[in-house]
């Protein structure tokens, strides 16, 4: 169990281990709808006062079954997001850019913005959001939205991020 204060203080770096899991769902793909989990995610959250910023989220790659075939796609996160955080309720709200990056000269990348937050719920994946609380090490930033452009341009993105916390550095 990590070194949480309680209450949370306002600046701390959160060292992360998550589980991440993207649903896709578009026409292209087998079944119009493709999973892509991975687990063991390392990143940091680096918290500010009200500020949250997420820093070293890597791409995560996985098989995906389309029309044209089994192709091989990446998921990153643009840049470092940034959104709010609230310490009196651990509940954390991060504004994203992902870009679903296949590996095929047939298909193209396509991109998509969503709000991943801890007060949030999603169907498919089924998930919902939980905030940080000083007494679990766990936080859960869920959201959807829908892709702009490339070879999936029109199609849902559910993504469910469930952390558990590693380390906590405070000032």
């Amino acid at each position: 169990m990590p070194a949480l204060p309680d209450p949370i203080p306002t600046r701390f770096v959160a060292h992360l281990v998550a589980s991440v899991r993207c649903t896709v769902e578009h026409s292209l793909l087998d079944d119009d709808r493709a999973d892509v989990v991975e687990t063991d995610v390392a990143f940091e959250a680096h918290v500010d006062g009200a500020t949250v910023r997420v820093v070293g989220f890597p791409e995560i790659e996985g098989d995906v079954e389309t029309a044209i075939g089994r192709v091989r796609a990446t998921v990153r996160i643009d840049g470092e997001p940034e959104g709010r955080y609230d310490a009196a309720t651990g509940h954390a709200a991060v504004d994203a850019a992902l870009a679903f990056d296949p590996d095929s000269f047939l298909a193209s990348t396509s991109r998509v913005t969503l709000l991943l937050a801890t007060d949030a719920r999603l169907a498919d994946p089924k998930a919902t959001g939980d905030p940080l609380d000083a007494g679990d090490d766990r936080v859960v930033l869920v959201g959807d939205g829908t892709f702009d452009g490339g070879s999936i341009d029109g199609g849902r993105l559910g993504l469910a991020i469930t952390c558990r916390i590693e380390r906590v550095e405070t000032d």
